[in-house]
């Protein structure tokens, strides 16, 4: 799984894959163009091995991208009812390759642990306050609590 992602060309570390099945924006639902355009999430290391995230076509190179700041995390035990559930929050500031727009968001990450494998609600709060929700499933392994330190 290597995707090439504008900021980092020369060398990059993917980590895992978001498939999206749902999205929202401001709570009109987008789905469909997300659908469209087989847009994805990805975390990846960059050249630094600084946590990134891109938010990406896969029809074209438009993508959202940038660094991950200030991660926090909680976690929740699986119980009788409940699944095991991470949630993570930080800090993204981002680049779109496909305008001038730059800023940072808030993110809220939750991914939940079911047998079949991982799945994910991500909640951006955008520079604009534009709220863009997002759900799905994962791809491959990633453990973001290695990254509290950095």
């Amino acid at each position: 799984m290597s995707i090439s992602i504008i900021s980092n060309a020369q060398k990059q570390e993917d980590l895992a894959k978001f498939i999206i099945t749902e999205a929202t924006s401001n709570g009109n639902d987008i789905s469909q163009w997300y659908f469209q355009r087989k847009q994805f999430l990805i975390f990846y290391n960059n050249k630094e091995g600084q946590l990134c995230l891109a938010n990406v076509s896969g029809i074209n190179d438009d993508q959202s991208y940038g660094r991950v700041y200030s991660l926090k995390s909680e976690s929740m035990n699986e119980t009788e009812t409940s699944y095991k559930v991470d949630v993570f929050s930080f800090r993204w500031k981002y680049f779109n390759s496909y305008d001038s727009q730059t800023g940072y968001a808030t993110v809220s990450l939750t991914k939940i642990y079911k047998p079949a494998g991982v799945i994910f609600s991500i909640k951006m709060v955008l520079s604009n306050l534009d709220v863009l929700k997002i759900k799905g499933y994962m791809e491959g392994t990633l453990n973001l609590n290695d990254y509290l330190n950095n």
